[in-house]
């Protein structure tokens, strides 16, 4: 078995101390990409201006759920066996070909399918990404690492959201345009500013059979995580599926929507690089369980929103559950993830949210079509809590798990 190198330990002092560059390249690297990542939230509006019925719209979703199921987990298995620089490209660049071809098409098998392709690419890289951060940042820092990264996302993600709204009015093939742009920025930014020497690659001395599928299998305490995360992802999906169809039956329209989750950015960027150093000094568990319960009973409270400011307040809300969580997933798979299979326990975690991307539109719209609004709001809440319980009842097990090894 290969060893893995240390670097010196840096100076830790404030919130963007001790980072080496490869990380901020990433950092850089996914700000650029956030900025231009718009269809996601807007494609449910894309789609229902096209005229599709909800039920159809909702297919289509689904398709792009079913495609992230083999993402993160392709993403995985080629990040441990082929590199963290190439499956970052790879993944972006198929993204940003698969956006075009979902933009392009207008009929519905031609949108299942072209939704079905960007679901499998999109997601490729972000395993890459993840076990690259894990390779040249010291485990002491790895909370915070991560937290910064999803900073990045979210500082992208407001300046998109508000632009988004305005472009879709003029136009949504713009969204796709800027979408594949900000994907092939990416790749461009990784292939040049990265070098290959940053990966730190462990090779297995047992050659599993299905890429480690069945390690993976046999460690429940990573399944019963990964049901944890799909449970909380479920219900944050609702801020791309139901959220806007209720701010759109509101009459605030695709502005407006784009205006008023543009407050979810603002708030991670304002709090986010304070929070995540904060929140690293607690239990990670408890704290994960605090926040998915904030964010389901923040989406619970969409159901009284009638206004706009009332809405922003919701959102408000949701964001502080989802400012609490940043950086701790990842941290988690770090800890628990044997070195050689870094990527592959980055991807089992993101394959939950990568679930979710088929439970969370199929879910969302037939509650929200058949059981009516209500019934949808009040089933956020209830996943939340549930989530909030599971992570607080393996919690003892993973302490163990990370001291015992750590």
């Amino acid at each position: 078995m290969s060893i893995e190198t240390t670097p010196a330990s840096p100076a830790r002092t404030g919130p963007f101390a001790g980072l080496p560059r490869p990380f901020w390249i990433l950092f850089y690297g996914s700000l650029v990409n956030r900025i231009g990542g718009v269809v996601a939230g807007f494609l449910v509006l894309y789609l229902t201006a096209m005229g599709i019925p909800l039920d159809q719209v909702g297919l289509v979703l689904a398709a792009k759920g079913v495609g992230a199921l083999f993402s993160q987990p392709l993403g995985g298995v080629l990040t441990d066996r082929v590199g963290r620089r190439f499956t970052l490209m790879l993944g972006l660049l198929s993204s940003a070909g698969c956006l075009m071809l979902l933009g392009a098409v207008h009929s519905l098998p031609l949108l299942i399918g072209a939704a079905f392709l960007h679901g499998v690419a999109a997601d490729i890289f972000r395993p890459a990404a993840a076990a690259l951060i894990a390779d040249v940042v010291e485990r002491p820092l790895l909370t915070k690492a991560y937290g910064l990264q999803f900073w990045a996302i979210n500082l992208g993600f407001s300046v998109a959201s508000v632009m988004a709204g305005h472009l879709a009015d003029s136009g949504y093939w713009l969204l796709f345009a800027l979408n594949a742009t900000g994907c092939t920025a990416f790749a461009v930014i990784v292939g040049l500013g990265i070098p290959k020497s940053a990966e730190r690659v462990v090779k297995s001395t047992v050659d599993t059979p299905v890429f480690g599928l069945r390690a993976l299998l046999r460690d429940r305490l990573l399944l019963g995580l990964v049901l944890l995360v799909l449970v909380h992802a479920t219900v944050y999906t609702q801020a791309e599926v139901i959220i806007p169809l209720a701010i759109k039956d509101s009459g605030l329209g695709a502005a407006g929507y784009g205006s008023i989750v543009a407050v979810n950015g603002v708030l991670i960027v304002i709090l986010q690089p304070l929070a995540s150093t904060w929140v690293a000094r607690f239990d990670r568990m408890r704290v994960l369980a605090i926040a998915w319960a904030v964010v389901g009973i923040g989406m619970a409270l969409t159901g009284l929103a009638e206004t706009a400011l009332e809405y922003v307040l919701t959102v408000v809300v949701w964001t502080l559950g989802e400012i609490a969580m940043a950086g701790l997933l990842g941290a988690l798979a770090a800890d628990l993830a044997p070195p050689a299979a870094r990527g592959r326990y980055q991807a089992a975690i993101g394959f939950g949210f990568s679930a979710a991307a088929l439970t969370g539109p199929l879910l969302g719209t037939w509650v929200y079509q058949h059981g009516g609004p209500a019934a949808a709001w009040t089933g956020c809440l209830v996943l939340g809590l549930l989530g909030a319980a599971g992570a607080l009842a393996i919690g003892p097990a993973v302490r163990r798990r990370i001291y015992t090894e750590h």
